[in-house]
């Protein structure tokens, strides 16, 4: 199997070449997208930018069906709309920042990783992609009320230094792998950066975290060097800290479990002198 990027869509990257910032963000959901969290940002991202919707990618050879399943809706027996699984690539490109952006969003593929990283490398060589961002959730032991924890993983030696100083922390862990890590190595073998940024997530928290997501994309933005409007992100942020804070005044054990989550952090990392 391998996949195609049309003439024109081949044309239209290529002018992001001339940019000084020029880089891919990927985000999947499925197994690396705890809270959602991956989701919401890329497409927080393409819609806040204005990004243009430069294709779409057919996952019907490279989707197991029976273990990620389609989305079906149905109303009142009428069967409406069947939504397969797939992922839509992006493309902004601002003179005014002189910075180029490939946005992919979509669901994390079954199966032929190979072929589907071969499409990715394509699309950073057009455009001359100078690093490519990963972004994902994570579930952890992180209370709502503190700092969002972003951890980096990277794929080349000097990264490390990078991520530290802007105040990441660096992921250190054995186990079952997401794409990120196959994208990663197989950019590292082309000679390309690749940047993983994991926002941590608590269990507790049912809808998609917006709150961790907000501070996922501040990160971004600061790393890539550009400018973009996140107050919609920002606000869908403080109404779910507030939906929070109302089910913790319902729920005693609610409370209880977020109180110890909160000890149990504060002693690891030291008490905040504020809260976020």
């Amino acid at each position: 199997m391998a996949f195609e990027i049309p003439p024109e869509v081949e044309e239209k990257v290529k002018g992001g070449r001339f940019a000084e910032k020029r880089y891919m963000l990927l985000g999947f959901g499925g197994w690396p997208d705890a809270g959602r969290v991956a989701s919401l940002t890329v497409e927080y991202f393409a819609r806040a930018l204005n990004a243009e919707n430069l294709m779409g990618i057919d996952y019907s050879g490279i989707h197991d069906l029976t273990m990620n399943r389609p989305f079906v809706e149905i109303r009142n027996a009428l069967i409406e709309r069947l939504q397969m699984p797939g992922a839509v690539i992006y493309y902004w490109m601002d003179p005014g920042q002189n910075a180029s952006l490939i946005i992919l969003g979509g669901a994390e593929p079954s199966l032929h990783w190979k072929e589907f990283s071969d499409l990715i490398l394509n699309f950073c060589r057009l455009l001359s992609a100078k690093r490519i961002y990963l972004v994902g959730g994570v579930l952890d032991q992180v209370p709502h009320t503190r700092k969002p924890k972003i951890s980096a993983v990277v794929n080349m030696d000097h990264l490390r230094i990078e991520m530290r100083s802007s105040g990441l922390d660096l992921t250190e862990y054995s186990g079952p792998a997401s794409i990120h890590s196959y994208l990663m190595i197989k950019a590292r073998e082309s000679g390309l950066e690749a940047v993983g940024l994991w926002a941590h997530t608590p269990a507790y928290i049912q809808h998609p975290n917006a709150i961790a997501a907000y501070h996922l994309a501040m990160k971004l933005a600061e790393l890539m060097r550009i400018t973009i409007d996140l107050s919609e992100l920002k606000m869908m942020a403080e109404s779910l800290r507030q939906a929070i804070s109302r089910a913790m005044e319902e729920s005693s054990d609610l409370r209880r479990m977020v109180e110890e989550i909160e000890r149990i952090y504060d002693e690891h990392y030291g008490a905040p002198s504020y809260i976020t």
